[in-house]
């Protein structure tokens, strides 16, 4: 496939077929060969010491397999074998159980309470999807999916982090622009909902939907503005750390006050007030910040 690019001239991409594709993988020994390289990802591996880490006594075989997964998964250096970056990225769907693994975790209690109504908060996990909600209102909830192998890595206790550290990372790729299941490139967009769908008292949410698979994101209409640069330095110098502490656990930027500034298109005013001072984020109607102005008490919203 081919298009234009910047100055005019050509970028290629040639695609096999995802049947062609993942035949390639099924074979025990051709899978062994990308868990041996990714042993050691960030050094070729040689002809000789890759065949003894999967443990094939038959060098003929061995490179047939080899060979067959060279150019898709596997390329060949001046220093020996090492994973392409489909390769890594199936070694890595591996290690996270995306295709092997089947999890659940039963209600584990959440260090914190709800920013709502200030009542227990409980996280949970099945069908690949992590759960944090109140355990007495419906204004706070998130759902998102979790890498199921990933689980064992952490104690039950330390989950609930996890789970709400695991979603600002996949949120972060979503702003930059990137879908989250097929790094395609997304699009942002302000929905204003109705007064019975509305969540936490936001009048709006922010949906980004990818252009090759279709995935859409979806989240409150305060999130962009949570990962501002100017909002997160307000809110550190004010002793929140966005990048370490919890989503719930965020004081009063927990829970901002969110207004419309306009329906057509639709804007939003997000207000994070921390000790007498303030700072607004304006979300676009495409859900990026536009502007951030900080206001001490009285100054008004900006």
């Amino acid at each position: 496939m081919e298009g234009p690019d910047a100055e005019g001239g050509r970028i290629t991409v040639e695609r096999a077929s995802p049947e062609a594709a993942f035949a390639l993988l099924g074979d025990e020994t051709r899978v062994g060969i990308l868990q041996a390289l990714g042993e050691t990802p960030e050094e070729p591996v040689p002809f000789g010491e890759l065949q003894r880490r999967v443990g094939v006594r038959d060098s003929g075989g061995f490179n047939y397999h080899l060979g067959k997964l060279r150019g898709s998964f596997v390329r060949r250096t001046d220093r020996g074998y090492e994973l392409t970056y489909a390769g890594r990225q199936v070694v890595g769907a591996i290690h996270a159980g995306t295709y092997t693994a089947n999890a659940t975790v039963e209600a584990v209690p959440v260090e914190g309470a709800c920013p709502v109504c200030g009542a227990g908060l409980v996280a949970g996990y099945a069908e690949e999807t992590a759960r944090i909600h109140c355990t007495e209102c419906e204004e706070w909830r998130n759902e998102f999916g979790f890498p199921p192998g990933s689980l064992d890595q952490f104690d039950r206790d330390e989950l609930p982090c996890a789970f709400d550290r695991w979603m600002q990372h996949v949120f972060d790729g979503v702003l930059a622009g990137f879908c989250y299941s097929c790094a395609g490139r997304v699009e942002g967009r302000v929905v204003v909902d109705e007064a019975d769908e509305r969540v936490a008292e936001q009048p709006a949410h922010a949906e980004f939907e990818c252009g090759r698979c279709g995935s859409t994101a979806r989240t409150g209409g305060a999130m962009p503005a949570l990962f501002h640069p100017g909002v997160r330095g307000f809110l550190y110098e004010h002793g929140y750390d966005v990048r370490t502490t919890p989503t719930w656990a965020l004081g009063p930027a927990s829970r901002p006050e969110v207004s419309l500034r306009s329906t057509d298109p639709p804007r939003l005013a997000v207000a994070f007030a921390v000790e007498g001072e303030s700072v607004t984020a304006v979300v676009e109607a495409d859900a990026s910040v536009g502007s951030v102005e900080r206001n001490r008490e009285g100054d008004g919203d900006g």
